[in-house]
């Protein structure tokens, strides 16, 4: 219901993408702040992720990514990278 129409289905997507960034970087050990970078008067594109690394990487959220991931049917790109222990 929430993809039906082209503008809440962008906006619901920003959304969905902002979240499963912060939940990835969360996994790969870093304390994430999501706040508003611009006024959403000004852009409808507005959140900023402020990250500090804090601890060792976990899966906490691995199977929540997975999930939404497959059920909107998005790759995000941050997803592989993260998830790659030669690059760990």
């Amino acid at each position: 219901m929430l993809l039906r129409y082209g503008i809440v289905k962008e906006r619901v997507s920003a959304l969905l993408t902002d979240t499963v960034r912060a939940m990835l970087l969360e996994d790969a050990g870093y304390k994430v702040d999501v706040m508003e970078f611009v006024d959403l008067a000004h852009s409808p594109k507005n959140i900023m992720l402020r990250c500090v690394r804090s601890g060792k990487p976990s899966a906490r959220h691995a199977e929540k990514i997975r999930q939404l991931m497959q059920r909107y049917g998005f790759q995000q790109t941050l997803y592989n990278p993260l998830n790659d222990p030669a690059i760990s």
